[in-house]
């Protein structure tokens, strides 16, 4: 097996988006249980500008490579356990410490799930990150069951409309906060009520509707949302937060701060309060990532959740990318394509 000389894009220092650099490296043979991976598609999430500024708490090494997710194809595999691979295998992962803004990825063999046959490599590259946390809050934290009422924050984001996808299979009333043009008819097809944070107060919207509370409330914005959230809550009832807004050069804080005060709340009777930190979650539980992802990806290419993709652009656009999503100027999932 002879090295592999690829480009990936690297960030040597926090800051804006000229700190996207496209380095060359070589790529040695794999380890045993470790496959070279010639990367298709790498999906692009907010996460990744946030650790690109230094205001992300689970990443804050420099260098290093973006990315949590990415659809590629086997090119060889190190002795051991093959776990049914081989090479030419299309293949999709979600990378635990990020690296997926790259031609070529050396991973371990329990990252790797094959693609259903049929599914677009673009379209499944939009899959890992945002509905892996979609089942972590809904199923691993929130155990909420149908015909319960939930709300979700920023129902118009990645992940928020995920939540919305998968809580309309499960039969939940949901209640979704956004602002984006469109929202209201992008949520309206989900069957989530529509509610505009710009114009409405969501806790007097909720109240009025569920005079009782509801159920669950899932939160990536933290700060003040988080109290008037877990009032919502009928008695067990469950608060889900799985990242947290904060202010430019104080996100790290603001996460630690809103993270304990997450904490705080789960010692109150009556209710629950939960973090879902999906990178560490599929680190620690390779059963449940590889059956959830694989579970996913059927769904994806029988067309039972949404793969809207928003932007495809070359891997070497990536500085481009992130400043349209930091423009807002992208709707749908950002994907870089490798040469």
């Amino acid at each position: 097996m002879t090295e592999i000389s690829y480009r990936k894009i690297v960030i040597e220092r926090f800051g804006d988006a000229d700190e996207l650099r496209t380095v060359g490296a070589a790529m040695a043979a794999p380890p045993p249980g470790h496959a070279r991976v010639r990367v298709i598609a790498a999906g692009v999430g907010f996460t990744d500008l946030m650790a690109r500024s230094g205001d992300y708490l689970l990443q804050r090494k420099v260098p290093f490579t973006p990315g949590y997710e990415l659809v590629g194809e086997i090119v060889d595999l190190g002795a051991g356990d093959e776990a049914g691979l081989e090479p030419g295998t299309l293949v999709a992962a979600s990378l635990p410490k990020m690296g997926a803004y790259t031609e070529y990825a050396t991973l371990p063999l329990w990252q790797l799930v094959p693609l259903p046959d049929g599914l677009d490599p673009v379209a499944a590259a939009t899959v890992p990150l945002d509905h892996l946390t979609a089942l972590s809050v809904l199923d691993t934290h929130g155990r909420v069951g149908r015909g319960d009422a939930v709300l979700i924050q920023g129902a118009g984001g990645g992940v928020g409309r995920a939540l919305s996808r998968h809580g309309r299979l499960r039969g939940l009333r949901m209640y979704g906060t956004a602002s984006a043009a469109g929202s209201d008819e992008l949520l309206a097809r989900e069957d989530v009520r529509f509610i505009d944070y710009r114009h409405q107060d969501f806790e007097a919207v909720v109240r009025d509707h569920e005079p009782g509370g509801i159920q669950g409330v899932f939160d990536h914005i933290g700060g003040s949302n988080l109290g008037r959230g877990y009032r919502l809550l009928a008695p067990g009832g469950v608060l889900v937060s799985y990242a947290f807004s904060g202010r430019p050069g104080r996100m790290v804080a603001d996460t630690v701060r809103g993270a304990a005060r997450v904490k705080l709340m789960n010692l109150r009777p009556g209710r629950r309060a939960a973090l879902s930190m999906v990178p560490n979650e599929l680190s620690a539980d390779h059963t449940w990532y590889r059956e959830s992802l694989r579970r996913l990806l059927a769904m994806a290419a029988d067309g039972s959740i949404d793969t809207a993709v928003g932007a495809v652009r070359p891997l070497t656009e990536a500085a481009d990318v992130h400043r349209a999503l930091e423009r807002r100027e992208l709707t749908g999932k950002a994907v870089l394509t490798p040469a």
